[in-house]
């Protein structure tokens, strides 16, 4: 679904990624796990076009998209949840939602979006007339999620969904992220710092490092490997 061959962004005269090649397929989910300024929000931010790449290119279904404007993106099928969620703290818990339906075609069907959103988010239906701002953290990660899914992606870019999550409340967005796969059929690549939860709900992943994939494979496989227990979960 979405192909990514050596990507090279620069932020002025730092090098953010390098030689990136990244794949996701249809009905997968894809982790880029790695620290904190590794780069991940990079490769992210640089499929949907909200940064852009010096080199290197992006396929979405065959079709080149490093130089289409996000909006176009978006209406090929790709949105983001971003990392800090990002949401109107000002705006209804509906009024966020009906803010994702920002493409013409989504639009036209948000009525009947929102009834399928507030059937898997039933919190955020009970919480609809409630500013976004006065949320839980655990409840607007979620309003962002729903958010992305106004827009019906056929891929979900989700970034840093756990940052500033209590654990308990962590899982519960990682399980509501699993069963967006499983049930609503939607391909994922999930960006974040806790490698152990990407890698149990992932089915191949990334690891990066200063800017570079320095590991890749299958997930399973991944968890049982030593060094990646060791450097990257501790154990």
């Amino acid at each position: 679904m979405i192909k990514v061959e050596d990507l090279e962004v620069w932020y002025g005269k730092i090098l953010a990624v390098s030689e990136i090649s990244i794949e996701v397929k249809k009905g997968e989910i894809v982790g880029l796990i790695g620290p904190n300024g590794a780069g991940k929000s990079t490769i992210v931010n640089s499929i949907i076009g909200v940064v852009r790449s010096k080199k290197g290119k992006i396929e979405m279904n065959g079709e080149r998209i490093e130089n289409l404007p996000t909006h176009e993106i978006i209406k090929r099928g790709v949105t983001i949840a971003p990392e800090g969620r990002r949401l109107f703290p000002f705006l209804t818990v509906e009024e966020n939602l009906m803010m994702g339906a920002i493409n013409a075609e989504a639009w036209k069907k948000r009525r009947e979006v929102l009834e399928m959103i507030y059937s898997r988010f039933p919190r955020l239906k009970e919480r609809k007339a409630q500013l976004a701002g006065t949320l839980s953290g655990g409840e607007q990660q979620m309003l962002t999620i729903a958010r992305a899914l106004m827009s019906s992606p056929k891929l979900l870019l989700v970034d840093e969904p756990s940052l500033g999550l209590a654990p308990k409340i962590a899982l519960e967005v990682y399980k509501l992220l699993k069963s967006l796969r499983d049930e609503g059929g939607i391909t994922i690549l999930l960006a974040d710092q806790n490698a152990r939860r990407v890698l149990e709900i992932s089915d191949r992943a990334y690891i990066v490092e200063n800017g570079r994939i320095v590991m890749q494979g299958v997930s399973e496989e991944l968890l049982g490997d030593e060094n990646v227990r060791r450097v990257y979960l501790g154990l």
